[in-house]
């Protein structure tokens, strides 16, 4: 198991918006979260990305708590691409997946030829090798 919630609560401080979630996330599995506007959605990513601590129960990334990872460490395990928001500038869509890879790169390096092979493997894992080189600003949502 890879990420564990247990009985967790999320919400901001004195502002509970949800309570007695418990899921389990394997690794290289997809995860799809479905509900109307306003019903916390958001909230709970927040919290499973360690962006916002629980509010109750536990939350943990491979048998250990979340807050206890620091944000580079978390980022080597677990990624969140939103669809929502904007590019200013037009990256090619290989220029972003490779941009995962910075948790594993140091300050003002640059990609490996391996870091660019791990972003292509990964669009090539989703089938999605045909958006290699569009603009990601020229993409839709779905296939952001």
């Amino acid at each position: 198991m890879m990420m564990a919630a247990q009985d967790l609560a999320f919400g901001y401080r004195g502002t509970p918006v949800g309570q007695g979630v418990t899921l389990a996330v394997e690794a290289g599995r997809v995860l799809c979260l479905l509900g109307p506007n306003g019903c916390g959605k958001t909230t709970l990513f927040r919290t499973l990305l360690g962006l916002l601590p629980p509010l109750g129960g536990k939350l943990e990334l491979h048998g250990r708590p979340v807050m206890e990872f620091s944000r580079s460490e978390f980022a080597r395990h677990v990624a969140y691409v939103p669809q929502a928001g904007s590019s200013y500038f037009p990256f090619s869509v290989i220029d972003v997946v490779t941009m995962a890879r910075a948790s594993r790169i140091g300050a003002f390096a640059t990609p490996s030829a391996h870091d660019r092979q791990i972003a292509q493997d990964a669009l090539e894992r989703l089938g999605l090798q045909h958006l290699a080189r569009r603009s990601f600003t020229e993409i839709s949502g779905g296939e952001r």
